[in-house]
C-alpha cells in the first residue's frame, strides 16, 4: 500500500509545479473585454463629459436658458443623491472616477476655488546647521 502510494506521489507531485499554458490570443482577448466598456457605460461617461463641458465654459451664459441649463448641471455635479442611476455619484462610481476630484476641479475652473501650490521641500545639510553651543566643560 505504501509503495503505491509513493509511486503515485511520485507520478502526481511534479505534475503540481508544472506552468499552465495560456496562448497569447487568450490572454489579449480576455484583457480587452475587461477594459472595453459597455453601452451604458459609454452613455455615463458621455453625460459626465457634457456637464464638465458646460460648467468650465470660459465665460457665463447670456441667454436665460443657458443660465438655466448651467444652475441644473452644477446643482447635480454637487448633489450627493445615490437614488438615481444617473446621479452624479453613481455615474463616477460606475465609471471608476473620484467624484470629489470632479467637483474641486470644476470649482478651480470656475473661478470658485484657488489651486493648491505644492510645498517646497528644504533639504539641510550639515553646513546650513549650526553646531549646538557646548556649556561647561566635559
Amino acid at each position: 500500500m505504501t509503495r503505491l502510494l509513493r509511486e503515485m506521489s511520485d507520478e502526481l507531485l511534479p505534475s503540481l509545479f508544472e506552468p499552465h499554458i495560456i496562448l497569447p490570443v487568450q490572454f489579449f482577448t480576455q484583457l480587452q473585454r475587461s477594459s472595453a466598456w459597455t453601452g451604458e457605460q459609454r452613455l455615463m461617461a458621455a453625460i459626465l463629459d457634457d456637464a464638465i463641458a458646460i460648467c468650465c465654459k470660459p465665460n457665463p451664459p447670456t441667454t436665460s436658458k443657458g443660465r438655466t441649463l448651467l444652475r441644473e448641471t452644477l446643482r447635480w455635479v454637487r448633489s450627493n443623491d445615490c437614488r438615481w442611476i444617473f446621479s452624479f455619484l453613481r455615474i463616477c462610481e460606475m465609471l471608476d472616477v473620484d467624484p470629489s476630484a470632479i467637483r474641486r476641479g470644476i470649482r478651480i475652473r470656475r473661478g470658485e476655488e484657488v489651486e493648491a501650490t505644492p510645498l517646497s521641500v528644504v533639504v539641510l545639510t550639515e553646513t546650513d546647521v549650526e553646531a549646538p553651543k557646548r556649556t561647561g566643560t566635559e
